[in-house]
């Protein structure tokens, strides 16, 4: 019996392992010909980058997919600048709106078209001219009109790229920090004679012939042995026509984004955080005990470990992304939400250690790994990209400190949401034995007395960067009006708990339902509102699952606090 449960524990970990390991063939696909190529410095969106993150955000934009038709973003963007009429009738552009399907009728091809048919549509032309021109004039547009924009803007990006218009590959002569040059300026005869006039003619034109080997070796699928050869003299060539103008990069910040790219430690992080959790599962379960004497200290140890590599890895993550942007995470969505779930982790290792509990941790692994595949798993909606600064966040210590503690503050009430749908469920399925309510309580009003000294502080230092850089403290604006109501609520449930107005139960419930006054500050500002003078933070999408994930939520919380009540009504019958 012993050696039967032996081997289904043994299943369980093999089970875990392929679950959160890449296969063979996907690593295979990615270490491909073109690493050369992909350390190429080249400059878009108004920074230096390594191809390799062009052709990722290329891919990304363009077909909705991190890769595409099993080829590396570098080898798809490669291809496309190779044979562009070939890729220009190829279905990349995803056309997922039905009404907009309806429109292109037959020319829809698996929820996809090729950039001419969308290029080459008069019709729809004239009316995604009217669209932008209702855009310019600031007028409120349809789904539909947004949708047309959107399909348009995609495959007039694939034209700009599959003609080499996109990105700069030739650092400006004069100055590196002006416009480079892109690749057409050397398949052009004007573009040629322009570089001639700033580089030496001989390594104009062995560069010009590196490019074309390398085409040629694309379109005509030779072995792998003859692309790489011609991608490796490319990179040369075109390095040794930088330094005959003396331009030095950086190439350290570049292997570091390099690295970044390959390793890609957010995706990782959230692996171990849920192998943290799972051996936590398995411990509560009495699984370790299986192993022996050791078993439940080696259960402890693993669960530990593994949390603890997940958040070396998220924060190393951290710590690459900040020195490629030169600036902390402070511009989108997506970098906020890896920062609030690093701040979950970190608030419950510090909780966990002081109070010596992995029930913390395990709330923690459940936040931080949802978060992450979250980030992970919408790209188009939640961009990865590493961008400058906008202007009004460049050298602004002020804003920079105050949207940190603000977004720290979301991590300490992320953390106490999970807490406190643990307690609710602890109490309702008489699971006291792990933790007893009270514990939980206690745990759970720490946490949102961090997160409720954080949001305070964040609001104070937001009302200092306004008065600095509007000429007013408070003004009502959406994000600051939703970040006092927020503060007001989780105010009003510790007081209750310090008051005796709520008991343990009644505690977890409303510190549950008030994460929703975060969750309207972090995300329904800026995704559903979007207004106010909190511009730089805006985006679009994903409303309907937001929705659809409360609505659960709430359902869930109300069925729990209805048979909890239910319950302990019950009359106790002596026998």
């Amino acid at each position: 019996m012993k050696t039967n449960n032996l081997n289904i524990f043994r299943l369980l970990v093999t089970g875990y392992l392929l679950l959160v390991m890449p296969s063979p063939l996907a690593h295979a696909a990615d270490a491909s010909a073109f690493d050369t190529l992909d350390k190429i410095p080249v400059q878009h969106s108004g920074r230096v980058k390594p191809f390799q993150s062009f052709a990722q955000e290329a891919v990304l934009y363009i077909t909705g997919k991190n890769h595409f038709q099993k080829l590396s973003p570098t080898e798809a963007v490669f291809s496309w600048m190779a044979e562009p009429e070939k890729w220009m009738k190829s279905p990349l552009i995803p056309v997922s709106y039905q009404p907009l399907q309806q429109e292109f009728s037959l020319a829809v091809i698996g929820g996809r078209i090729s950039p001419e048919i969308v290029l080459g549509h008069q019709a729809f032309l004239k009316q995604v001219e009217d669209a932008l021109e209702r855009r310019r004039q600031k007028d409120r547009l349809s789904r539909l009109e947004e949708k047309r924009i959107e399909v348009y803007e995609r495959a007039a990006f694939f034209k700009i790229v599959g003609q080499g218009k996109l990105p700069g590959w030739i650092a400006h002569p004069e100055d590196s920090r002006k416009s480079w040059l892109p690749l057409e300026a050397l398949v052009t005869p004007d573009g040629e004679t322009l570089l001639i006039q700033f580089f030496p003619e001989e390594n104009v034109q062995k560069t010009k012939a590196a490019l074309q080997a390398l085409f040629k070796a694309l379109r005509e699928k030779g072995s792998p042995e003859t692309a790489s050869k011609a991608a490796g003299e490319f990179s040369q060539n075109l390095k040794e026509l930088f330094e005959t103008r003396g331009i030095v990069l950086d190439q350290n910040l570049l292997q570091t984004e390099v690295t970044y790219n390959q390793i890609r430690p957010f995706a990782w992080a959230w692996k171990f955080y849920f192998g943290s959790l799972f051996a936590s599962l398995i411990f509560m379960l009495g699984g370790f005990r299986l192993l022996g004497k050791q078993g439940e200290g080696i259960g402890r140890a693993a669960g530990f470990l593994l949390f603890l590599t997940g958040f070396v890895l998220h924060s190393y993550g951290f710590y690459l992304r900040c020195v490629i942007a030169g600036r902390p995470p402070v511009t989108n969505m997506y970098e906020s939400i890896i920062w609030v779930s690093w701040a979950v982790v970190f608030f419950s290792l510090v909780l966990s250690l002081v109070y010596r509990s992995f029930f913390i941790r395990g709330a923690a692994a459940v936040i931080a790994t949802l978060a992450l595949i979250i980030a992970q798993s919408f790209p188009t909606l939640l961009d990865p990209s590493v961008a400058p600064l906008v202007p009004v966040l460049r050298s602004n210590l002020w804003l920079t400190v105050h949207v940190l503690t603000i977004t720290l503050s979301y991590g300490a009430f992320a953390l106490g949401w999970g807490i406190g749908h643990a307690a609710i469920f602890s109490s309702v399925f008489g699971r006291e034995k792990i933790e007893t309510p009270e514990t939980l309580a206690l745990y759970l009003y720490r946490t949102l007395q961090i997160g409720v000294v954080l949001l305070a502080s964040g609001t104070v230092l937001g009302g200092v960067w306004a008065n600095y850089s509007w000429g007013r403290f408070w003004g009502w604006d959406p994000k600051e009006t939703w970040a006092l109501i927020a503060l007001l609520g989780y105010l009003a449930v510790l007081h209750g708990r310090f008051a005796g107005w709520l008991d343990s139960f009644s505690f977890a419930v409303w510190s549950t339902v008030s994460f929703l006054g975060i969750l309207m500050a972090w995300y329904g500002v800026n995704f559903v509102l979007a207004a106010g003078l909190h511009s730089y933070g805006f985006g679009g999408g994903g409303l309907p699952y937001v929705l659809a994930v409360v609505g659960f939520d709430l359902a869930l919380i109300t069925w729990a606090a209805l048979t909890y009540k239910k319950r302990t009504r019950q009359p106790v019958v002596n026998k």
